[in-house]
């Protein structure tokens, strides 16, 4: 795919702060893309750079072929959707979705036929003459998304837009973003400090730490292989071990080896992490042939349907181990104050270095 967004070597900042630090990275054509991170990363701060609200102190942004750094926000082929939606209250949904395009004075068979085209993409044909106080959040939500879509911009720039949805609404617009996406073909680039959204929705995500990229892949890359202590720890649960990097994984002051393949990243004899997914943890008896085993108290068990979310202490760290296991793996439910047994493989050790 084609890089249609060059952000090359950008770089903002506030007096003393530097909110984006030569940042550099490229979106391409029809693809979904997430800046991740959170409060005060420089996500959104980047976000407003691509639409032109920011002007950078160093670098340069190219859209298209065209280099954009000077050129105003109305000028550049992108469409910003804001957090708060700012519909018009007294016009319609129809109106509120035309309104763009009437202020570019084209005709009016073209503004009807692309208002259509828009409502019937977004499903929100039946609500076409209702004002936005009619409408759910979620309808809302969709009329903003509908009225940048009609625009047809080349890329769509989207500022934690569902934020202020509830959790269930939220889930459900995640998927209708994603298949509105896919639909109309635009590039989508989306802020958000929700690591699930992102992880649900995008195709490639950069996790941003005080004005730099962090790691920058497919959502299954970064919460399979994190780079970096930060990123494991922003992606999801993570169990952590501290101790000393050795060829086999770590060697643990209490627990002696724990088994894991070290990147190349990593030197022998440096200090390091071993880190485990809570999903990755097995119990009892399933633990006993796994490489890594270590055992601890129960502090916590919280029911979670098809699975048990488990708090165990260990003896030798600071803060409990987190396991997730199946309810249909269990012969029965461990007890608070029980003694049990975790263990896990090789292959699910990631070995990191310091931050």
């Amino acid at each position: 795919m084609s890089a249609l967004v060059s952000v090359d070597r950008v770089l903002r900042r506030f007096g003393s702060v530097t909110a984006v630090d030569s940042v550099s990275l490229d979106l391409a054509e029809n693809e979904f893309f997430a800046l991740l991170g959170p409060s005060g990363c420089g996500k959104t701060t980047l976000l407003r750079l691509i639409a032109g609200f920011e002007r950078p102190d160093g670098g340069r942004i190219v859209i298209a072929g065209q280099d954009v750094t000077q050129v105003r926000p109305r000028q550049r082929p992108v469409n910003l959707m804001f957090q708060s939606y700012a519909l018009f209250p007294h016009m319609s949904v129809a109106k509120n979705i035309a309104y763009g395009l009437e202020m570019e004075r084209l005709p009016k068979r073209e503004i009807d036929q692309r208002v259509g085209e828009v409502l019937e993409i977004t499903a929100l044909s039946p609500l076409a003459k209702r004002k936005p106080e009619q409408l759910s959040g979620g309808q809302r939500q969709r009329v903003a998304l509908a009225r940048a879509l009609v625009k047809r911009p080349k890329v769509l720039l989207l500022d934690e837009p569902l934020a202020a949805l509830d959790r269930q609404l939220r889930e459900q617009m995640q998927l209708e973003l994603k298949r509105l996406q896919h639909e109309v073909g635009i590039t989508f680039c989306i802020v958000t400090h929700d690591q699930e959204e992102a992880l649900v929705m995008a195709d490639r995500v950069a996790l941003m730490q005080a004005g730099r990229i962090a790691q920058l892949g497919p959502p299954q890359e970064l919460y399979e292989h994190p780079a970096t202590h930060f990123v494991a720890s922003f992606i999801g649960r993570m169990n952590f071990f501290e101790g000393e990097v050795v060829a086999e994984g770590l060697r643990h002051p209490q627990f002696g080896l724990l088994q894991g393949n070290v990147p190349s990243t990593l030197q022998v004899g440096q200090s390091g992490s071993l880190a485990v997914r809570p999903e990755r943890l097995a119990l009892g008896p399933s633990a006993a042939s796994k490489a890594n085993r270590v055992s601890g108290q129960v502090k916590e068990v919280s029911y979670r349907g098809g699975d048990l979310l488990l708090q165990v202490q260990v003896a030798a760290l600071e803060e409990p181990l987190t396991a997730r296991l199946g309810i249909e793996t269990l012969d029965t439910i461990p007890e608070l104050g029980a003694e049990i047994t975790l263990g896990w493989d090789k292959a699910h050790s990631r070995l990191l270095g310091k931050d």
